[in-house]
């Protein structure tokens, strides 16, 4: 048989090309088996067979004519042997790789395992004597995460669900939520299943909620910084009732001072036109509504605000008829009360009315009252003057609705949502 160093130089470059090709194809492969996580069997004899190539080539690549021209180093091997031994080489990597391929493409035990083992989320099954029958690897890390251990027994996992449950490796437990020392929260579940033949089973799902858990974790900081800002704009809107009562008093204050400008200027015109007929009736009623008006305005302060109204429609010879309860919330019963007001003086100084009618009603979306009274009928659109305009913007600020009909007679209609009823 011709060794390798005899044979001419023609057939020992073609034998190192082929070799050499192997060579790439064996190494190849071995990354093509560890990416698809073949069997270790069949990584370690292509890592043998790209070895045992590798040291032939570099064998044939030193005793080949064109490095040794003088034959210094001589590869005693049949030139028939390498042939052989690089061919069936390359064949076992064919055979391996068309096997591995071709079970990729079927479903198996062994495929089905290993699908589950890739799983990101932990999933293990239990039989009834609490053996593990199933469990990928995602359960085994959480189960070391928390435990300190790999998954053994059912106890292993229901010691996690426990209310009294302690982690030996750091990691705490916030209900079924468990956080770990990295900061990664895993959730983890118990239920029951049974197969086709009626045997029962406990299944243990373990999920990464990490991004949840952060999401809630910023949720319960803005929920908390939220409620800070409600107590915040609660002192405001506190303070802003407190100012809006002043306003109303002081525009209360304006009237009363107006009415007396225009007592005291009819006293002096009669008193100049040394009249003696006696005192005029509209005179006297004049200052019969100015004295109302400054009682009415010292009141007192925390007297009931409905009360207070009844009292003045009393003391201006006004009665003052209710049809159903004002709200029970403050602040929308504060508005009602301050339109009632503004609707009890524009009904003695300009319809001469005997009668105040409110009308209070509710739905489930709203609260609303409907002012009237029977006193002389408008002529004309009433015109917004300053209280009715301030009672509108006080209405609409809280955002509420306030209508004014005139005809055929006077109707004043607030009304205010509920959801919003609690902002000034």
């Amino acid at each position: 048989m011709t060794n390798f160093y005899e044979a001419d130089s023609i057939f020992q470059i073609l034998l190192l090309i082929f070799s050499q090709f192997a060579v790439i194809l064996l190494a190849s492969g071995i990354v093509f088996l560890h990416n698809r996580k073949a069997k270790p069997f069949k990584q370690a004899v292509l890592f043998i067979l790209f070895l045992i190539n590798l040291i032939l080539y570099v064998l044939m690549q030193l005793g080949n004519r064109l490095v040794s021209p003088d034959r210094n180093i001589q590869l005693r091997i049949p030139y028939i042997w390498l042939v052989a031994a690089v061919s069936i080489s390359v064949a076992i990597l064919m055979s391996v790789i068309l096997n591995e391929t071709r079970n990729r493409k079927t479903i198996s035990q062994r495929s089905i395992k290993e699908s589950f083992d890739n799983l990101p989320t932990g999933v293990c099954y239990f039989n009834e004597d609490g053996f593990p029958v199933l469990c990928n690897g995602a359960m085994h890390r959480f189960s070391f995460a928390v435990c300190g251990k790999d998954v053994q027994y059912i106890t292993d996992l229901e010691s996690c669900l426990s209310e009294d449950f302690i982690s030996s490796v750091g990691a705490y437990k916030d209900g079924n939520v468990f956080i770990l020392p990295d900061k990664k929260a895993w959730k983890i579940e118990k239920r029951s299943i049974a197969d086709e033949k009626g045997n029962i089973y406990t299944q243990y799902v373990a999920t990464d909620v990490t991004d949840l858990n952060r999401n809630r974790e910023e949720l319960v900081k803005e929920n908390e910084r939220l409620r800070n800002v409600r107590a915040e704009l609660k002192k405001l809107s506190a303070n802003v009732v407190a100012v809006t009562r002043e306003e109303e008093i002081l525009n209360t204050k304006m009237r009363v001072h107006d009415e007396m400008g225009r007592c005291l200027i009819e006293a002096q015109k009669y008193l100049n036109e040394n009249n003696e007929n006696g005192i005029p009736d509209s005179v006297a009623l004049s200052w019969k509504r100015a004295v109302s008006m400054v009682k009415y305005n010292n009141d007192i302060p925390n007297e009931d605000m409905l009360l207070q109204i009844r009292k003045a429609c009393e003391s201006m010879k006004l009665a003052f008829i209710q049809n159903g309860n004002i709200p029970k919330h403050e602040k929308t019963a504060y508005i009602f009360t301050c339109a009632i007001r503004e609707c009890v003086t524009n009904a003695v100084r300009y319809a001469k009315a005997n009668n105040l009618y409110a009308a209070f009603t509710e739905n489930e979306n709203e609260y609303a009252v409907t002012i009237t009274n029977d006193g002389i009928k408008p002529e004309k659109e009433i015109v917004e003057g300053g209280g009715l305009s301030t009672l509108r913007r006080r209405v609409e600020r809280i955002g509420g609705f306030m209508k004014i009909d005139s005809k055929p007679q006077f109707v004043l209609t607030v009304t205010v949502p509920k959801e919003k009823e609690g902002i000034l």
